[in-house]
């Protein structure tokens, strides 16, 4: 099971961690909750000079120098069911074009010999049906590149595993999920009247299993808005799940997606300037309570898998 950001880090060891206290989102910014967890460096010597020189060239990226690793593991059980936890530090915008998220995926499946890899997040909302918080579950991904991997051989292409979602406790986990809302937005200056506000529409975060869509995976800062035509490629928009499945299939393991909408889509009329402000910062308000969401929704798929590998062993 792996997941990117911080936020989503500190969601997915809150929910599968069976931790009991509240988390806010000023201590999910902290180390406190990160007890258990190791750096994964195995092999990571062999990438450090190519992620120096990818620091020096590219804004912002190679995160994984921070801590010297492919990032971070631990392992936890679900049932019967043995997981292995990871936080990638690898990503396919911010590593350059030798793509080393590659070889992470490959070292995970040669050394857990996984027989499923779920990858979940957040990601933009691209269907004007998801609301905030919803988490949608899929088991293909579709490659969007628009900027250093728009002449790769993978793009345009979509992986799809045989792995299909079992869906006997989702609404278990639907019970718990967070009904995100969005921003109430207030007026901008004194100039408009003071009673001029926009509430958010009633929050409606639903778990959904979506296979009949792929995942958009992009190498760019990418979101659905009304006029953008995203949703014509698939069911949410993300960086990196493509790239996970075109690995796993070289190893023939199972795998499939878990995605939640920390930004809905956008109004296309507006700005680009404040379309990019407005799907950041919704993201940075309420990206760790849909993470939670979709490690929830990903609880449940594990307890299914759980039952699935019991009943193969009866």
């Amino acid at each position: 099971m792996i997941t990117w950001t911080s936020a989503e880090w500190a969601a997915m060891n809150q929910v599968l961690t069976n931790r009991r206290e509240p988390l806010t989102p000023e201590q999910a910014k902290g180390h406190d909750w990160r007890q258990g967890w190791e750096k994964y460096q195995r092999n990571y010597c062999q990438i450090h000079q190519y992620m120096v020189d990818v620091a020096k060239t590219y804004q912002g990226g190679a995160p994984s120098l921070y801590d010297q690793a492919w990032g971070s593991v631990r392992m936890v059980t679900v049932g019967e069911l043995k997981v292995l936890l990871v936080k990638s530090a690898m990503h396919l915008a911010q590593d350059g074009t030798d793509l080393p998220l590659v070889q992470l995926i490959d070292q995970l499946c040669l050394e857990a010999q996984p027989r499923l890899v779920l990858s979940i997040g957040t990601a933009g909302g691209v269907r004007e049906e998801d609301a905030l918080g919803s988490a949608l579950i899929t088991n293909q991904a579709y490659f969007h590149c628009l900027k250093n991997f728009a002449n790769a051989a993978f793009n345009h292409s979509t992986v799809r595993s045989h792995w299909q979602p079992g869906e006997h406790y989702l609404p278990q986990a639907q019970e718990g999920v967070i009904q995100v809302s969005g921003p109430e937005i207030l007026p901008v200056s004194p100039q408009y009247p003071a009673d001029a506000h926009i509430s958010p529409d009633a929050p409606n975060s639903r778990i959904k299993v979506v296979t009949n869509q792929p995942i958009i995976t992009t190498d760019t800062f990418l979101f659905g808005t009304t006029t953008n035509g995203l949703q014509e490629y698939g069911c949410i928009v993300e960086m990196d799940d493509a790239v996970v499945g075109m690995a796993c299939d070289k190893h023939q393991v199972a795998y499939g997606f878990v995605r939640n909408v920390s930004d809905p889509v956008i109004n296309g009329q507006l700005p680009a300037s404040l379309q990019d402000s407005w799907a950041g910062y919704i993201y940075q308000e309420q990206g760790l309570y849909t993470s939670y969401n979709g490690a929830l929704a990903t609880w449940a798929l594990l307890a299914a898998e759980a039952d699935r590998k019991e009943a193969h062993h009866d």
